[in-house]
């Protein structure tokens, strides 16, 4: 994995447009680069981008809340979640782009797997996600989603 160190102005504005655009900065900025080189990520990219770039945030997440930053925490939390889901979509050759799309994956997956608990595992990252927004969830049910959270990629990472 490469690390790209931009100017702090590009990358406000990189992270403004991935918000804009539903997208994860780092996410964004590999769809803007594989653009601009004319280099199409083939589904064995993409699966291998969204699962390390799933690592990265959950290791980030773990640490943000040792730190006590809740707010932090909870969207890297949810950015390990959502770039699962897209890890395990890739591998179907699909390519999910909208919080909704997350969704219609994540209940075909319940359905396959005839287990409901995803779907309610997928809440608990989203409502992490609102929390980085709001900030309104205590230390003690941030744990208990982060938890959750876990246990949900763990399950689909053996998809």
């Amino acid at each position: 994995m490469a690390t790209v160190i931009l100017p702090e102005r590009l990358e406000y504005k990189l992270k403004a447009k991935a918000e804009e655009t539903g997208y994860l900065p780092e996410e964004l900025g590999v769809e803007l680069l594989s653009r601009s080189l004319d280099e199409e990520l083939d589904p064995e990219d993409l699966v291998e981008h969204y699962k390390r770039l799933s690592e990265k945030y959950l290791v980030e997440a773990k640490d943000l809340l040792k730190k006590n930053d809740l707010v932090q925490a909870s969207e890297k939390f949810w950015g390990a979640a959502a770039l699962t889901v897209k890890m395990l979509a890739a591998k179907r050759g699909l390519t999910l782009e909208q919080h909704g799309a997350l969704w219609t994956f994540v209940s075909r997956l319940a359905r396959e797997t005839r287990d409901k608990a995803i779907i309610s595992s997928f809440s608990e990252a989203s409502s992490l996600h609102k929390n980085f927004y709001e900030n309104e969830l205590s230390r003690e049910v941030v744990e208990k989603m982060a938890e959750d959270v876990n246990q949900l990629i763990a399950k689909l990472k053996e998809e």
